[in-house]
């Protein structure tokens, strides 16, 4: 029981680093896109604010992710064998 909890905890903590790499990298790549995509069209203004992305509620759930894969590791660690 113990080796498939450490396994879960383990994905859990993995995954929630892996959507906080992600947002952070869509946060700034986006701008550069954008920036790009004006250049091509050549019609308006550009500003950097105009591709900022909110990513409350991903980052929100990757932080649960950490510590319920922490603390589901750290849990088991710890806990005597009944």
């Amino acid at each position: 029981m113990k080796k498939t909890a450490y396994i879960l905890g383990s994905i859990e903590a993995v995954l929630g680093l892996l959507i906080l790499c992600c947002t952070s990298i869509l946060n700034q790549v986006m701008p550069a896109l954008g920036r790009v995509a004006f250049q091509a069209a050549a019609a308006g203004s550009y500003s950097p604010r105009d591709f900022e992305m909110s990513f409350t509620l991903p980052n929100g759930i990757a932080v649960v992710l950490i510590i319920l894969g922490v603390g589901q590791i750290l849990f088991f660690a710890f806990c005597k064998k009944r």
